[in-house]
């Protein structure tokens, strides 16, 4: 029972924040690179605190918002917009679905807030939404957070990763920051008071620099490999509230 208000008020509270104060801020400064920061000023905690979460944040001092990169992190479900609130830099956008316009209220915000969608459907509108990432980064100083997963991973464990966030990188010519969250689609438990906790693990910057597109696979492969020993070791020290 206890669950079911809590996502109740999350969904609330998540309408309430994109439609009124994230639209506002984007109303007043439409596709500006620190319109998403600043909404989830307002948005992290209280989501936090209503689902009952405890969160740490370790290896924060690795990221240096004057550098842009391309930030890639697990995607597991809905709570990722805790995490990522909680975690996210200034100057960064993200990369999302165009299916994302479809949702009411919180589609116009993402679109207005400057991220960035893709059509992985189309191949041609894909490559054009990734030449768009990479001339963003390059001119406008900005990072990009992406889940390369490209889907959900409900608690299965990191599921394979798609090479455009790393081809993106390598033209870019910027370095690739992985940040890894702990399989709380699993061990947290939200019919208790105190559910569990997110646990965020910012690992070093992988160097792009050299590199060339089709290095883009084995570059997946190394990010992927380095992501699930430390999400094996988040999950040891974090394990079922």
């Amino acid at each position: 029972m206890l669950q079911k208000i809590r996502y109740l008020f999350f969904f609330l509270y998540l309408i309430f924040n994109t439609g009124l104060v994230g639209l506002i801020i984007c109303i007043f400064r439409p596709f500006h690179a620190d319109n998403s920061w600043l909404t989830c000023q307002f948005m992290g905690q209280p989501m936090k605190l209503i689902m009952g979460l405890k969160y740490i944040i370790r290896g924060k001092e690795i990221i240096d918002p004057s550098r842009p990169c391309v930030f890639i992190s697990n995607h597991q479900n809905n709570i990722d917009l805790i995490a990522g609130s909680l975690a996210l830099p200034h100057r960064t956008v993200s990369l999302g679905k165009t299916s994302i316009l479809y949702i009411p209220v919180f589609g116009l915000f993402y679109w207005l807030s400057g991220n960035i969608l893709i059509n992985r459907t189309n191949k041609r509108k894909a490559k054009e939404s990734m030449e768009k990432v990479t001339y963003a980064i390059k001119n406008k100083n900005i990072s990009v957070w992406v889940m390369p997963e490209g889907t959900r991973s409900r608690g299965r464990g990191l599921m394979p990763f798609k090479n455009g966030a790393f081809r993106t990188a390598i033209d870019a010519e910027v370095p690739i920051v992985p940040i890894c969250f702990n399989t709380y689609s699993k061990t947290a438990n939200y019919n208790k008071l105190h559910s569990g906790t997110i646990a965020c693990q910012v690992l070093n910057p992988i160097q792009t620099t050299g590199l060339v597109k089709s290095d883009a696979a084995k570059l997946a492969k190394k990010c992927h490999a380095l992501m699930s020993e430390a999400l094996e070791k988040l999950d040891q020290e974090f394990p079922r509230a």
